[in-house]
C-alpha cells in the first residue's frame, strides 16, 4: 500500500513537471534546459548523499551495476530527455506526454525479452488501455486543431 501511494505521488509530480518543462523551453534550447537541470540535480544529490552519510554506498558500486546505471543515464537521462524536450518545444504538452505515456507497452515487451518477466493478462490489458487512451488523446487533439 505504501509503495502504491508513493507511486501516485510520483504520478502527480510527473503530471505537473511537463508544464514547468514546457515553460522553461519557451526561450531556450533543450540542451540548455537539460544542462541546467542536471547540474542543479547533481548538486542536490551530492548534498543529499553527504548529508545522509551514504557516500560510501556510491563509491562501493561494482562495475556491472555501474554499467547499468550509466546506460540508463545515457538512454533515459540524456538521449530520452533531449528528444522529449525537443518534441515538447515543438508541439502541445498534452500531445507529447500522451505519446510518451505509451512507454509501459515497451517496458512490458523489454521486460519479457531481457528479464524473462511474463506479463499476466491483467497487465497486458492495462497496457492496452494505456495505449488506447493515448491514441484517443491524440485523436482528440487532432480534431481540436
Amino acid at each position: 500500500m505504501k509503495a502504491t501511494l508513493i507511486a501516485f505521488l510520483v504520478a502527480m509530480i510527473f503530471g505537473i513537471n511537463p508544464i514547468f518543462e514546457k515553460l522553461s523551453l519557451k526561450d531556450t534550447s533543450p540542451l540548455s534546459v537539460i544542462t541546467i537541470r542536471f547540474v542543479f540535480t547533481a548538486l542536490c544529490l551530492v548534498f543529499l548523499v553527504l548529508a545522509t552519510g551514504r557516500f560510501s554506498q556510491v563509491i562501493d558500486i561494482d562495475g556491472r551495476t555501474l554499467f547499468w546505471i550509466l546506460l540508463s543515464g545515457l538512454l533515459g537521462g540524456l538521449i530520452g530527455l533531449f528528444l522529449y524536450f525537443t518534441a515538447l518545444q515543438a508541439a502541445d504538452t498534452s500531445k507529447i506526454v500522451a505519446i510518451i505515456a505509451t512507454f509501459p507497452m515497451f517496458t512490458v515487451i523489454y521486460a519479457y525479452l531481457f528479464l524473462g518477466e511474463s506479463p499476466g493478462p491483467m497487465r497486458i490489458a492495462g497496457v492496452v488501455f494505456i495505449v488506447i487512451g493515448s491514441i484517443l488523446i491524440e485523436w482528440n487533439l487532432l480534431a481540436d486543431s
